[in-house]
């Protein structure tokens, strides 16, 4: 006997051709759907990663991992995220998520700035602080001179004064037009890029082309309003592990 899960309350009837073919894949398989590889279904139905990934996101999740872990739940009878166990199996997924669709292309861009910019600057504040700091504690370690803002009145007063070409990275829970907007555009006035590193989807004005903007898709803490931030640690990590090879093959031509 099938189990019934959520795959099967959905409404398709506004799903494009291919979305309903995902569904109906999903919903025939759905008791082995959290075991296959994103790469099996594509595979078998010759769709591709991002209109699988698309579709997840479409449903409410982060990528195909949560959705795997949802009906994984789903079928184990059991939907009690306030098991911390259960908190960080869901949020390993989101991260894995992440990891799967992070474009590469992007990774290589901050690493270049960072590396080749006279004047880097790095803001956080509150929350958004700590992989900021994290990542002006590693930089300063690889002798790559950089400058941590925490104050945002700080930020506002040095956004008008930055030299030109200036990197500055923001680390941001949400992005708010209303407390960036002022500052971005003095920023861009003076050519600087701004590299954003948000926990959510921020207000794509705030951007322009020079600009790089990598979305971390933070999970929200339980009973407040705070967000995690494994995910801007891990994206942290990976720009640190590739500018230190970076560094090591430098030193290794010298």
């Amino acid at each position: 006997m099938k189990t019934k899960t959520f795959l099967n309350q959905i409404d398709s009837s506004m799903f494009s051709e291919n979305e309903q073919l995902i569904l109906d894949y999903f919903c025939k398989h759905q008791n082995n759907l959290p075991y296959l590889s994103l790469s099996d279904i594509c595979r078998d139905l010759f769709l591709s990663n991002a209109t699988i990934v698309r579709f997840c996101q479409k449903l409410g999740f982060e990528g195909f991992n949560e959705l795997k872990f949802s009906l994984r739940n789903e079928l184990n009878a059991s939907s009690d995220f306030s098991n911390s166990w259960q908190m960080l199996q869901r949020r390993t997924a989101v991260l894995k998520d992440f990891m799967d669709n992070l474009d590469t292309a992007k990774i290589e861009i901050v690493c270049s700035e960072i590396l080749t910019t006279k004047s880097l600057y790095i803001y956080g504040r509150n929350m958004s602080s700590l992989p900021a700091k994290y990542l002006y504690s590693m930089l300063n370690s690889m002798d790559i001179p950089c400058i941590y803002i925490d104050w945002i009145d700080f930020l506002q007063a040095l956004s008008g004064t930055l030299p030109e070409n200036t990197v500055l990275i923001i680390f941001t829970n949400y992005g708010e037009k209303t407390i960036y907007q002022p500052i971005v555009d003095r920023c861009h006035k003076r050519n600087v890029k701004i590299i954003w590193i948000s926990s959510t989807d921020i207000d794509h004005s705030l951007i322009v082309p020079s600009d790089t903007y990598i979305w971390t898709q933070e999970q929200n803490l339980e009973h407040v309003h705070l967000r995690t931030k494994m995910t801007s640690f891990l994206f942290v990590q990976i720009i640190v592990e590739y500018l230190r090879s970076n560094v090591k093959e430098q030193e290794d031509l010298v």
